[in-house]
């Protein structure tokens, strides 16, 4: 039969165009170690048969089209027939890129049998088993890497392997199992005596992923007494006791380090960041010693530039929020603190360039309703309200949130009608949305139409008959405008069992068991409420309890610390009202315009 050179086919080199152009796939937390399809192999001047040659062929035009479906099938058959390193290093690129994770696993143990000493076919082969979330496959290839390549970095990736977003979800229980499995396989590897303390080093990361905290500690002392001063274990340690509430600990671990140690910039990061929570005037201080020794890490910047508007720094901070700015991932989190500062020197126009800028992450819909604000004060409700709409059509998957802001926004303008219907706008657009259905049933409940909050709050009940927030909000809502006291109680009793820590739950369990005329239960529910949260309404509610068990001194003092807090509060206020209540004279001014 016929054969031609594989190396004089000028066609492949379009192979390396094409996939360099193709769509990405999702990102992975896989080892370093993926393969890229964008990089083709070189080819060597190999005499294949023109069948071969003929199938490497239509692979090459089909991957000029990114039909990379097309492509695979004719490579993998290629390089299982003709076992050549290169085919198969492109079958596995590309089968890797198809995110075919039978295909990548075949591919890569054929390139480890035909290369069996070629790291990049071990790491192929690591990668194919990361994809399927094999751990302890993927550790032998890793084990290889690391003992012929110094991989450190393949070695570790594999004790986050089973966390990989490419794997089959697992349940918390499987991945415990998974994480016992793999310590064991770990321990049993055989490497040189230098390397055998990284064992211990990746079995304490396993031991911390599951929830082993002292023995993970225990562990990373011991990696640590055999390696003294490795950045990894050190960090490791300090993280496992700051998880501990040992932070104290924490702090004089690095800091006892860095004496040795001052130019270790990840060491020195990780004090700063200690400090934060501990000594946040010395946390500034190690955060400017970083930002000296790269002035122009954004990262670095921004960190300080937080630090520093806690402390009132403005000014220090804006300059270094201006710089953070430049840099793609800060720069939505810097603009809306930029704004924030603005917006505080009552530089409006400032204030509005830098919010307009947040168009993305944590602080999107804060700054977006900070422009709605301004725009309401400075310019009119109607070019608020424009610009909540012209969002929504840039970016419909914010809209939930958008919509929210435009009721809030009718809310504080006098417009709750306006609020409710533009929420119903909302529900039409999603229905059943479980935010918009709760934010229309508290706006419902203030315009006192119940039928509407109840109809909200109970299809948020179906859709989790767990959601304590709507079960207590019903229960508190049905206590206010009915007398089904009883249903009330039920539900607010089940709200309770399921966060028996929340405040506003206490708080209407004291409130119902007022209305039942349970007043000593009512009495230790309330004071628990305000105990946890010193909040107005709990206030005027523990005070009328107070008063009913006639104990009106209690009762005065606790309205009167209330209106402290929140001068004219409606709640206080009417309910003195109704009750015939007065401050007395030894009681502080604030309270006595209220009544």
């Amino acid at each position: 039969m016929k054969k031609l050179h594989l190396g004089a086919v000028t066609t492949l080199c379009l192979l390396v165009a094409a996939c360099a152009s193709a769509p990405q796939n999702a990102q992975q937390d896989s080892p370093k170690t993926q393969p890229e399809v964008t990089q083709a192999p070189e080819l060597p001047a190999t005499p294949f048969a023109i069948d071969t040659l003929y199938d490497l062929l239509v692979g090459d035009v089909a991957l000029t089209r990114s039909q990379f479906d097309i492509a695979l099938p004719r490579y993998m058959d290629q390089a299982r027939q003709t076992r050549d390193a290169a085919i198969i290093q492109m079958a596995s690129r590309v089968a890797s890129h198809l995110r075919d994770n039978q295909a990548s696993t075949e591919m890569a143990l054929l390139w480890v049998d035909v290369e069996p000493n070629n790291p990049q076919s071990h790491s192929a082969a690591l990668q194919a088993y990361a994809m399927q979330g094999d751990a302890i496959n993927a550790l032998s290839h890793a084990s290889w890497l690391y003992q012929r390549n110094d991989d450190l970095e393949a070695f570790l990736a594999v004790t986050s392997i089973f966390q990989g977003p490419t794997s089959t979800a697992v349940t918390e229980q499987e991945k415990r199992a998974q994480i016992v499995e793999l310590i064991s396989a770990y321990q049993q590897l055989d490497l040189p005596q230098e390397k055998q303390p990284t064992i211990l080093l990746a079995t304490a990361i396993l031991h911390r992923d599951n929830a082993q905290l002292d023995r993970a500690e225990q562990v990373a002392k011991a990696f640590l007494k055999a390696a003294p001063d490795n950045q990894r274990g050190l960090l490791l340690l300090a993280q496992l006791l700051q998880q501990l509430d040992r932070i104290d600990e924490a702090v004089l671990l690095i800091e006892d380090t860095l004496t040795r140690k001052p130019d270790d910039r990840k060491l020195r990061l990780q004090y700063a960041r200690f400090l934060t929570i501990t000594d946040r005037n010395q946390a500034i201080v190690q955060f400017k010693a970083l930002h000296k020794q790269t002035p122009n890490d954004q990262d670095i910047n921004f960190l300080l530039a937080l630090l520093q508007l806690n402390q009132g720094q403005e000014q220090q901070a804006a300059e270094l929020l201006a710089q953070a700015a430049r840099k793609p991932s800060l720069s939505a989190d810097a603009h809306y603190h930029l704004g924030g500062i603005a917006d505080r020197r009552d530089d409006i126009a400032k204030a509005l360039g830098h919010y307009r800028q947040v168009r993305f992450g944590r602080n999107y819909l804060a700054a977006a309703s900070r422009v709605t604000v301004l725009l309401a004060q400075h310019n009119n409700l109607t070019s608020a309200r424009q610009y909540l709409q012209r969002l929504r059509i840039e970016q419909p998957e914010q809209s939930v949130g958008l919509f929210q802001i435009e009721s809030n926004l009718l809310i504080s303008a006098n417009q709750p009608d306006q609020a409710l219907s533009i929420l119903t706008d909302g529900l039409d657009a999603f229905p059943n949305d479980a935010q918009l259905l709760y934010a229309r049933s508290m706006v419902a409940e203030q315009q006192d139409n119940f039928a509407m909050a109840e109809q909200d709050l109970r299809t948020l009940i179906e859709q989790n008959e767990n959601n304590a927030t709507a079960l207590n909000a019903l229960g508190y809502t049905m206590i206010l405008h009915t007398d089904r006291h009883e249903e009330a109680y039920a539900l607010i009793k089940r709200a309770y069992l399921l966060n028996p820590g929340d405040p506003a739950t206490i708080d209407s369990m004291g409130w119902v068991l007022f209305k039942m005329g349970e007043l000593e239960q009512a009495l230790a529910h309330l004071t628990k409420a305000i105990g946890i949260m010193p909040d107005p309404e709990i206030a005027a509610h523990l005070g009328e309890v107070q008063w009913a068990l006639g104990d009106r001194d209690s009762a005065i003092a606790t309205w009167t610390k209330g209106l402290q807090q929140a001068p004219r509060h409606s709640t206080i206020v009417t309910t003195m009202q109704r009750l015939g209540a007065e401050l007395s004279p030894a009681q502080p001014e604030n309270g006595e315009s209220q009544l």
